[in-house]
């Protein structure tokens, strides 16, 4: 039986986070001796697997670049583990994931980004990549041109491309849509623009108030999620004259999704950094006509603009103005080509099998 050991000691909880519980998921019914190494008190309920061949390991710190009681801690599970793949979910905890399995047992090491990030061109990285000489795997093949073009010591044979996968969903009834108006005070004729994610600088939320200024009253903003900026942008819309027009539904659970998806008549994706946004998939899997920044993964997503619109970073002006042409019927796209873009390219069956090909080769 092969083994793996992801590293995930999180703070917070995301997109990458979501899919290494997926892949976890997968592999476990593919027959994987599967650890996990989290933060000790943190998201262990979200690893809520039965299973005899899972373990959850917990630290109590993730240390610096060069904390050796954490490599130590590291070297001694992975020997106790002797696992055949090292997956470090994330960046911060790259270095010390990588020297600990070199000093280890050597297995495969993984090391994933699932967002745009800069790295530096410092000592560690250039040991990192031209000495410990780990596998990176990303969810976009923008992203991937990102990193390779920002740093000459990462070759891309060694940098692999997995779309995140998703499954087409079945479309909730319309009683659930209407309660979901009712609850949240959305007129029946309103035309509902979506978006969800952290309240965080890097999703772009605090420039809801501008765009929903330069859009008719008819249009209605919703919002899903919670994050360090909450309070700082609810207050904003508070101080508004748009307040009655955009509805903060909080941290909805993941089988309330479905009617949330099903509310919109469009999502808006106003990101200045991602890798590939989970939540764009999830809306186009619903069939909702999506708008987007040029955010890596995006373009390719929304095939250059032919299943979406994609506006620049930070274009206010341009976000309301798609809002409005798509309001107006003034542009429109096919809900049946936008789920069957998923189906055909971004499919959660997919994902696995790329997945379990790229650990076993």
């Amino acid at each position: 039986m092969k083994s793996i050991v992801f590293f995930c000691p999180t703070s917070t909880w995301g997109g990458v986070e979501k899919n290494v519980k997926l892949r976890i998921e997968f592999l476990l019914d593919s027959d994987y001796e599967v650890h996990l190494v989290l933060l000790k008190g943190l998201f262990r309920d979200k690893f809520d697997f039965n299973h005899k061949n899972f373990n959850i390991h917990q630290v109590s710190s993730r240390g610096g670049d060069l904390n050796f009681m954490v490599v130590n801690r590291y070297i001694k599970l992975l020997k106790q583990i002797k696992p055949h793949i090292v997956f470090s979910a994330l960046k911060k905890d790259w270095w010390l994931v990588s020297l600990s399995s070199y000093l280890a047992d050597k297995p495969k090491v993984i090391l994933y980004l699932g967002i745009s990030r800069k790295i530096s061109k410092s000592l560690k990285y250039y040991l990192l990549f031209k000495r410990l000489c780990p596998n990176i795997l990303v969810n976009s093949h923008a992203l991937k041109n990102r990193i390779c073009m920002q740093n000459n010591w990462i070759s891309p044979q060694k940098v692999s491309v997995i779309h995140n996968g998703f499954q087409l969903p079945t479309l909730p009834k319309s009683d659930e849509v209407l309660r979901l108006r009712k609850q949240f005070n959305i007129p029946e004729n309103a035309f509902v623009v979506g978006c969800a994610g952290r309240f965080s600088a890097q999703k772009g939320f605090d420039q809801l108030v501008d765009i929903a200024s330069l859009t008719a009253t008819n249009i209605h903003f919703v919002h899903v999620g919670a994050g360090p900026l909450e309070n700082e942008i609810k207050n904003q819309v508070l101080q508004s004259a748009h307040k009655n027009r955009i509805h903060f539904l909080g941290g909805f659970k993941h089988s309330e999704m479905h009617a949330f998806y099903s509310l919109l008549n469009c999502f808006l994706l106003c990101s200045r950094r991602e890798g590939m946004a989970n939540v764009l998939n999830e809306a186009m899997s619903f069939g909702v006509p999506c708008i987007s920044t040029k955010v890596d993964g995006s373009t390719e997503l929304l095939e250059e603009g032919k299943l979406g619109i994609l506006v620049e970073i930070n274009d206010v002006s341009n976000m309301a103005k798609s809002i409005t042409d798509l309001c107006e019927n003034r542009i429109k796209f096919a809900s049946e080509a936008i789920r069957n873009r998923i189906d055909e390219h971004y499919s959660l069956r997919q994902m696995i099998r790329n997945t379990v090909e790229f650990f076993e080769a």
